[in-house]
């Protein structure tokens, strides 16, 4: 995910006249799923959206478009950020959905002590992992490994298929995972 925040750079009666354009801008990315949420800043300086996609060049290909952008009205600052803590249940429900690996702190069965961990057994192997390891913890590993992009990875985990939006999905103590590197024509 990327926290993505606009300065304006003009006064605000000028940013007024030209919201109409942004709000549509807006209202596309969310209807794409792209954003997660948004809204304005205090002091009324500028704006901030959180996007959903963990990839910096798609989330600065979106602001391309940008209507206050194009005109020179703001500026866009590209955060990256990892999502891991929550507040209660709906809200760690909403963030998994796009892809977060979050963990509501002192639920029971969770810690947010790195050290408490859970054994899965990955390709075969079992392995030792920290209680909130996501699917995507272990793609990531794969990807570096072999030097090879997401999009190349299938995984499945307890003997079901999981699409790449599901990755955020934390494992269990006996979880079974198996991923593997899809070549073309192999």
């Amino acid at each position: 995910m990327f926290f993505l925040i606009n300065t304006y750079t003009v006064p605000t009666a000028t940013i007024g006249k030209a919201l109409p354009r942004h709000r549509r801008w807006v209202e596309h990315h969310f209807a794409e799923g792209h954003f997660v949420f948004g809204g304005r800043r205090e002091p009324r300086t500028g704006g901030f959206v959180v996007a959903a996609s963990d990839d910096e060049a798609e989330v600065r290909g979106y602001l391309r478009d940008e209507p206050l952008f194009a005109e020179g009205l703001v500026t866009w600052q590209v955060v990256g950020l990892v999502p891991q803590l929550v507040a209660n249940a709906s809200l760690r429900e909403v963030l998994d959905s796009f892809g977060a690996s979050t963990v509501l702190p002192g639920a029971a069965g969770e810690s947010s002590d790195e050290s408490s961990g859970v054994r899965i057994r990955v390709n075969g192997e079992e392995r030792e992992l920290p209680a909130s390891t996501a699917v995507r913890l272990l793609v990531e590993e794969m990807c570096e490994i072999h030097r090879v992009d997401q999009g190349a990875v299938s995984a499945s985990l307890n003997g079901e298929v999981l699409p790449q939006e599901k990755w955020g999905t934390t494992m269990g103590t006996g979880s079974d995972l198996r991923l593997a590197v899809l070549t073309p024509g192999g």
